[in-house]
């Protein structure tokens, strides 16, 4: 009996949660009963190469040649085009996408091409949307609630992010189902014992004559969601109280906002004391070695650099964002949750961390725990595959 043939797409393989996530759904999807293929629109990205090696990888930028003839929606008609034939192509049985960017692309191919489709909104699309959406949002969002509704089923990573696209995109109730992310505990602790080869994080001489180093790690792209640009306003602040500690932080990631982080470090006189590290392989490694791990995002869906850090038994913060930390940390009983914009609770939350240390501790085991026996990855790639299985068997009865 022929395995299910099911395409996963997305825009490329850079190192965003996203991305991660469809390389751990990837690894643990049952080949007995699936063949899982691959389409990007560019076939880039510091990931590319962790891609399974039995998941063939096409994209269109190298498919179709580049146009010198510019008209508004060619570039996307071109790409929905490709994908559909593509989906004939390989003879596909399924198409399962991330992120709303790639749904106007997938799901409009899959259509073309009568083959069921599978997206996943990964953010909260109410605050998520706009910032990313760029030019005729409402366009977007108008062929999006159409593309949802037409599609085989909607999954949401977590269940704000599901009630806010419910509201935001007008997606049926019996269309859209939450499908949280999942981690891989094992693979994460195996990268946890790599070596970092970087002397201002993990050497022991100090900068200054602070009786002790006191290492932050954060990670995501850098953008203004994401909330960099707060994290380092709370250190400095944290920096002015706690003079006796030299404190190290490290933002792990790439993009756009780095020039305006590179900025305010130098304005804040904070060059010695916080590093925008680029996007790392091990950044595991990094969390493990840390005394704690921040997320300061202002949007997220449902974070896996949060449940990562976990993974690894490092303490945690995170903002309460409207969707996905507070769900992670149970309401905060697993780390401390503090207002998602706000600079100062961040810097509250560093300083009660650092007074409290064995409180600390004591939370982080509990959450090493929880997420080995909550978040599992062979549970999330095992409820995909059902629901892959599922709507392969509507689409043909």
């Amino acid at each position: 009996m022929r395995r299910i043939r099911v395409v996963f797409s997305i825009g490329a393989m850079h190192g965003g949660g996203s991305e991660r996530q469809m390389l751990l759904l990837l690894r643990h999807l049952d080949r007995q009963q699936f063949e899982p293929l691959m389409y990007l629109v560019h076939k880039s990205g510091p990931l590319l190469d962790q891609v399974p090696s039995d998941v063939p990888v096409t994209s269109f930028d190298t498919r179709v040649t580049t146009s010198r003839i510019y008209f508004p929606g060619l570039m996307h008609s071109r790409r929905v085009w490709d994908y559909a034939r593509f989906l004939h192509e390989v003879n596909a049985d399924v198409s399962y996408d991330r992120t709303f960017l790639m749904t106007l692309i997938s799901a409009a191919g899959a259509h073309k091409a009568g083959v069921p489709n599978v997206s996943t909104i990964v953010t909260d699309p109410e605050t998520g949307f706009a910032p990313v959406a760029g030019r005729f949002q409402w366009f977007k969002r108008k062929i999006l609630h159409r593309l949802y509704n037409n599609s085989a089923q909607v999954l949401a990573v977590s269940d704000g992010a599901r009630e806010a696209a419910i509201r935001f995109y007008g997606i049926r109730q019996d269309r859209i189902a939450t499908l949280q992310n999942g981690v891989d505990v094992d693979w994460i602790q195996q990268l946890a014992t790599q070596a970092i080869q970087d002397v201002w994080w993990t050497g022991e001489k100090q900068v200054t004559t602070a009786s002790r180093v006191f290492r932050i790690v954060t990670a995501g792209r850098l953008n203004q969601q994401k909330g960099f640009h707060l994290l380092i306003d709370a250190i400095a602040d944290v920096r002015q109280e706690f003079q006796e500690i030299e404190f190290r932080l490290a933002i792990l990631g790439d993009g756009p906002n780095r020039s305006n982080l590179e900025k305010q470090i130098v304005d804040l006189n904070l060059s010695e004391t916080v590093h925008l590290t680029g996007f790392q392989e091990n950044a595991i490694a990094w969390y493990r070695s840390a005394d704690v791990f921040v997320l300061p995002s202002l949007v997220e869906g449902m974070p896996n650099v949060l449940l990562e850090a976990m993974a690894c038994g490092t303490p945690v913060i995170s903002s309460d964002c409207r969707s996905g930390p507070a769900e992670i940390l149970d309401g905060g009983h697993f780390g401390n949750l503090v207002p998602a914009g706000s600079a100062n609770e961040l810097c509250n939350a560093i300083t009660s961390m650092l007074l409290n240390p064995s409180q600390a501790q004591q939370r982080a085991a509990e959450a090493k725990t929880h997420v080995a026996q909550h978040w599992s990855a062979q549970a999330a790639a095992r409820r995909l595959g059902q629901i892959l299985k599922s709507c392969v068997r509507i689409e043909t009865s």
